[in-house]
């Protein structure tokens, strides 16, 4: 009787152990996912642009007559450099990402131009003035979706 619940409590600890394999493994390849999609983006910016952040946007559809979800972002910009924005929308995105750079005056650079409907892959800016920008991220027609910016620096000019 004894050796049968010692048997059935290791049992049932095996069990709870697989189950932690598992959780572990999934939280793995999620993290990896990641990392391979902030890789592939860095290369898309080029060999003469040096990686100096990521950022892995994922956002819901809009709901009714809601305003289009977007993320921000505010960064140090300085002075005198050039910097690359590139982005990279996931291949299962049912939304197009577009990625916009604002200062105090207004926006800067996108990678859509609404007046011609055209789509980037990125854009490089030459910052004049040290200071907060904001990177605007979200997804045409306020569709759920999924991207990856990458910010690099080109050059100090």
């Amino acid at each position: 009787m004894l050796l049968t619940k010692k048997l059935l409590f290791m049992k049932k600890n095996y069990f709870i152990y697989i189950a932690i394999l598992f959780l572990a493994i999934g939280f793995t390849a999620k993290a990896q996912t990641e990392e391979q999609k902030v890789k592939i983006c860095t290369e898309m910016a080029g060999p003469n642009a040096t990686y100096l952040k990521d950022f892995l946007i994922e956002l819901p559809e809009a709901q009714g007559n809601e305003k289009t979800p977007q993320v921000k972002n505010s960064i140090l910009l300085n002075k005198d450099t050039e910097y690359r924005f590139t982005l990279c929308t996931d291949d299962d995105s049912p939304g197009k990402a577009v990625v916009q750079l604002f200062d105090t005056n207004g926006m800067l650079a996108s990678t859509f131009n609404p007046t011609t409907g055209k789509e980037f892959k990125g854009f490089d800016i030459d910052i004049q003035k040290t200071g907060v920008y904001h990177v605007f991220v979200f997804f045409h027609d306020g569709k759920a979706g999924k991207a990856t910016v990458i910010m690099s620096l080109v050059k100090r000019l």
